[in-house]
């Protein structure tokens, strides 16, 4: 089934528009990656910088993560060496 659908942006509502298209073989079928952008510049930048504040939370949060399984871990060892 091939259905074609509109973006519309997060912020202004506006139907993006595409700007890249690439087609990839996966397996026995064909996947078609669309890149799409706001249509008003402005609110594109701002887009942008909300996804930038969304990307950099989940690093820290994924360094967070890292941190407790590895103090986790050593508290472990430690735990078992004086056991």
């Amino acid at each position: 089934m091939i259905t074609d659908s509109t973006s519309i942006c997060i912020k202004c509502g506006k139907q993006r528009i595409v700007i890249a298209t690439h087609k990839e073989k996966v397996g026995n079928a064909f996947v078609i990656y669309k890149e799409t952008i706001c249509a008003d510049p402005d609110c594109q930048k701002n887009v942008e910088k909300i996804l930038a504040q969304e990307k950099e939370k989940r690093q820290q949060s994924m360094s967070n993560q890292r941190l407790r399984i590895a103090e986790r871990a050593s508290a472990k060892i430690a735990l078992s060496r004086n056991a």
